[in-house]
């Protein structure tokens, strides 16, 4: 089977999946998420493995990620001492201070 045929059947089958969506108590929605952080997986991924299915993907880097305006990165780099056309100095900034807040006390 061709490269390209197979990359097609596998397209076929996922559009064929049927998602499914819950409105589950904010308090199983933190423990699931807080099971899959722990565990490295993505949210989806620790339903699967709760439900003993197959979870194929590997292990997650989580990510945080969050959006500035224009305005924010000014104000940011104000608050750093950094040139406000420096974005990735305020990147660096904001990360130091984040994995500050995370310290234990």
């Amino acid at each position: 089977m061709s490269d390209a045929k197979a990359k097609w059947l596998r397209q076929e089958q996922a559009v064929r999946a049927t998602q499914m969506a819950f409105d589950l108590s904010s308090e199983v929605q933190k423990s699931i998420k807080k099971q899959a952080i722990d565990q490295e997986l993505t949210p989806s991924d620790m339903i699967r493995k709760i439900l003993g299915l197959e979870v194929k993907s590997k292990k997650t880097r989580q990510r945080l990620s969050f959006n500035l305006s224009n305005e924010e990165i000014e104000l940011l780099a104000a608050r750093f001492g950094v040139p406000t056309s420096d974005k990735r100095a305020v990147k660096q900034r904001v990360a130091e201070l984040l994995i500050e807040q995370a310290k234990p006390n």
